[in-house]
């Protein structure tokens, strides 16, 4: 997908003067991860609200996070090859279905 790219800050990217645009897959998918549950008003439940999940106690081993990333990259388009911790990293392995 072709948006306007954002920088590590999340403000948009300019490069003389101009917004820069280019392939914004792993950007949107980085927003879907982020963002709160409710934070984008026209899809309130569309995204994952990591943070929550970090800060839950409950939740075993990462697999509710898991289960809520393959959630709602899916109904955003995303077909995943694999997922998982590694190294104590998430690594999430998937692109935009055409």
């Amino acid at each position: 997908m072709i948006d306007y790219l954002m920088d590590d800050k999340d403000d948009l990217l300019i490069v003389n003067g101009d917004f820069v645009r280019g392939e914004s897959n792993q950007q949107q998918q980085r927003k879907l991860l982020l963002a709160e549950k409710g934070e984008y008003r026209q899809a309130p439940l569309a995204t994952v609200g990591t943070f929550q999940f970090l800060n839950d106690e409950g939740s075993i081993a990462g697999e509710d996070l898991l289960r809520e990333i393959r959630l709602r990259f899916s109904q955003d388009g995303v077909a995943i090859q694999g997922m998982g911790f590694e190294n104590g990293f998430l690594n999430i392995r998937g692109d935009y279905v055409k």
